[in-house]
């Protein structure tokens, strides 16, 4: 299943491998890269499998919400090989992902390229493009809107699942660093943003507090309820309150973090088993 996706896929990640390969870093990041885009497949499917919103969609749909599922992250090679060829230059691996599609035929579908373009954007992006808006068949763009969201979320579970079960060199493609001896504070526009449960942007993030606060942000950016119980099956997300735990140098924010996380999960009637 997806053969032709995957044949393309591993064509722009050999493509990006070869440029990358006497940069210890860069070479890192593309492996990381490409078993990423399977483990996005992964969750995907199983979000796919349990969601009643896909219970009665096509296997043509399903095939284009895989597709861009395997694929959602084809840009990313593109833009490591930039970064190494001109590294002032600044790149957005989803519209890369898009161009590279749009311009074959078979993909030129805004099922796939939609979702891969915003996959990494605030949500509100997707809303304000005009490719997205002007849309006259509102069938169509519930399918987009859906697999939009089915993408972002795979993508943040995949992190969240690779982040707990790697060590500090992927933790620095993630600009973290696991298990810090010296405690850093949380930012005050971080910390607010957290209380408002809204996603924190990357340039808000000072500390290393601060980016494993933005990681745990993501979860009030996921859709579907199967996120949650995929999350709580693979224990891939309690990890990242422990590590703040561990970082954050004031002990009374992490206590009403940790409150605030507890009661969202409840709310979206996941059992934490008492581990946050």
């Amino acid at each position: 299943m997806l053969e032709k996706e995957k044949d393309l896929l591993q064509e722009e990640y050999l493509k990006c491998l070869e440029i990358a390969k006497h940069d210890k870093y860069m070479t890192s990041l593309t492996k990381e890269k490409i078993t990423h885009s399977y483990q996005v497949l992964e969750v995907g499917n199983f979000l796919l499998k349990e969601e009643n919103v896909f219970k009665n969609w096509s296997s043509q749909r399903i095939k284009e919400a895989r597709t861009a599922l395997l694929l959602h992250d084809i840009g990313r090679f593109a833009e490591i090989t930039s970064k190494i060829q001109f590294p002032e230059q600044s790149t957005d691996h989803g519209i890369l992902g898009y161009n590279i599609l749009a311009n074959i035929p078979e993909y030129y579908n805004p099922r796939i390229i939609i979702p891969i373009k915003h996959h990494g954007h605030m949500i509100e992006d997707l809303y304000n493009d005009p490719e997205f808006y002007t849309i006259e068949d509102p069938q169509l763009k519930y399918e987009i809107e859906k697999i939009t969201f089915l993408v972002r979320d795979a993508d943040k579970i995949a992190n969240f699942k690779l982040l707990s079960e790697s060590g500090q060199d992927i933790w620095k493609l993630f600009r973290l660093q696991k298990g810090l001896k010296e405690q850093t504070p949380i930012s005050e526009i971080v910390y607010q943003t957290f209380l408002k449960q809204e996603v924190i942007r990357i340039a808000d993030a000072k500390t290393n507090s601060d980016f494993i606060l933005l990681l745990i942000c993501w979860i009030f950016d996921l859709n579907y309820h199967s996120s949650f119980a995929y999350m709580q099956n693979n224990q891939c997300f309690e990890f990242l309150v422990e590590e703040l735990r561990n970082s954050n140098s004031d002990s009374s924010t992490q206590h009403r973090i940790e409150q605030i996380i507890q009661d969202y999960l409840h709310q979206k009637n996941i059992n934490s088993g008492g581990k946050l």
